[in-house]
């Protein structure tokens, strides 16, 4: 009874419903199957409803493709495939002028060198592509040529590299203007690109929103730190960034550019025993969409140290380091020296993520944790999450008489998960909550139930 028109409407609500969300394409086809009508419905508007077909590495595509319109053509490969499934994407890849969306993951080296080959036209439709390698420690996987996607995809929005040596990017980026997503991730040493060719090449795209750049280990050889710079690479629309690898090489490159718009910040460092990192305060200091921090996590796990700010998150900072107290002792000495970042603080957690337990850690000092806790002048709340709960508390408790106040002075409320009302932690706290008492600056201490 429902005019054609109707039923199209129905059909892109269902295509817009989160239910019939799939990971790179809507499910269209069944639709096609229930009646002749609507196959004419469907395969009558293929644009309004953005009808594409998924290539997966058990798709027959040589024998089957012709059956289907020609719509756009997704090629999807997730995870590592035989001989006949990297046929079979071949197959799809090789389709140049209907190739929409290329998402490859944990690609081979011989696979990369038929990708060279493949890949080697212009590819007109394409909006998106992902390559990630299989080899995480292979320094000898080939370098993607300059020419790559044909030297052309006026479409291309995002562009996603993880574990693929690119030397040649500063030159191929030139002619993809487009692109709005950047991830190079995981970079091996092959396809090390400096931070001045690196800021500059950026420019080059007028609508970078999202970029992420990350090295797989330190440069064979020591970074240099360029003078500061008079005029820096303007990057306008970027709202998200993402750095890791070392040091000096964020020093450098957050030198060299201004992201007026930028809202999240995220950064991971390979671990050092000292980190010199001033230019790191400048570059948040003229980025107003980064401040103020008002709220604070510190989050420990088994291998790295997390301190996030903000909620939604702003700024996160990581420390790739396994041993507790280096992750403890490097979070403080590197905000001791960024205490304008920590000025604003009124919230602040500790958060502990995976196994293991601190409060016997012979390589721990109770000193370790009032160094980190003096920083947060301005707290007002501190939680803290279980497993830091008997640590923090011996802590606390060497508190007394004037240093019961140099440490968190404003401190109003302390939350300690699973606080009991006897024990060790008990009577800790019972002498920490009488020095601040002495202090005329009380502290109320509750039970947290997270």
């Amino acid at each position: 009874m429902l005019p054609d028109n109707a039923l199209l409407e129905i059909f892109l609500f269902y295509k817009d419903d989160p239910s019939n969300d799939a990971i790179v394409s809507w499910r269209w086809n069944p639709l096609t199957q229930v009646c002749q009508r609507w196959r004419y419905v469907v395969f009558g508007s293929p644009r309004r409803l953005d009808l594409r077909l998924v290539c997966t590495s058990t798709t027959p595509v040589s024998r089957l493709l012709h059956i289907w319109p020609p719509f756009p053509i997704i090629v999807y490969r997730p995870s590592a495939v035989d001989t006949n499934g990297v046929e079979n994407i071949i197959a799809a890849l090789e389709c140049h002028d209907r190739l929409s969306i290329i998402y490859i993951d944990d690609i081979r080296d011989p696979e990369v060198e038929k990708l060279f080959t493949v890949l080697h036209e212009p590819l007109p439709l394409l909006t998106r592509f992902f390559l990630e390698s299989a080899d995480e420690y292979d320094e000898s996987v080939p370098v993607l040529p300059e020419t790559f996607l044909g030297g052309s995809a006026p479409r291309l929005q995002a562009f996603v590299l993880r574990g693929i040596p690119f030397p040649s990017f500063p030159k191929f980026i030139l002619r993809f203007t487009h692109i709005a997503f950047l991830h190079l991730l995981d970079i091996p040493n092959s396809g090390y690109i400096s931070p001045e060719v690196m800021a500059t090449c950026l420019t080059a795209l007028p609508n970078l929103e999202d970029l992420a750049i990350g090295f797989r280990s330190p440069p064979s050889g020591l970074l240099q730190l360029s003078p500061p710079h008079l005029t820096r690479a303007a990057l306008p629309p970027l709202s998200f960034l993402f750095l890791s690898g070392a040091s000096e090489y964020f020093e450098d490159f957050v030198a060299r550019i201004d992201t007026p718009r930028l809202t999240e910040l995220r950064i991971t460092f390979f671990m050092n025993l000292i980190f010199d990192i001033p230019r790191l305060r400048n570059f948040i200091d003229r980025t107003e969409g980064l401040k103020p921090f008002n709220q604070a996590a510190i989050q420990f796990s088994g291998w790295m140290v997390i301190i996030v700010f903000g909620s939604p998150i702003r700024f996160g900072f990581q420390i790739e380091c396994e041993r507790p107290d280096w992750q403890l002792s490097s979070i403080t000495q590197i905000f001791s020296e960024q205490l304008s970042l920590l000025s604003h603080v009124e919230q602040l957690e500790l958060r502990g993520v995976g196994s293991g337990d601190w409060k016997d850690d012979p390589d721990m000092d109770s000193s370790q944790w009032l160094e980190l806790f003096r920083l947060f002048v301005t707290a007002q709340t501190l939680h803290v999450s279980k497993r830091f709960v008997s640590p923090v508390a011996r802590a606390l408790q060497d508190l007394t008489g004037q240093t019961a106040t140099e440490v968190l002075p404003v401190l109003r409320t302390l939350f300690l998960e699973g606080l009991q009302p006897s024990g060790p932690v008990h009577e800790a706290m019972k002498s920490f909550d009488t020095a601040r008492q002495l202090s005329h600056q009380p502290v109320l201490i509750q039970r947290w139930e997270r």
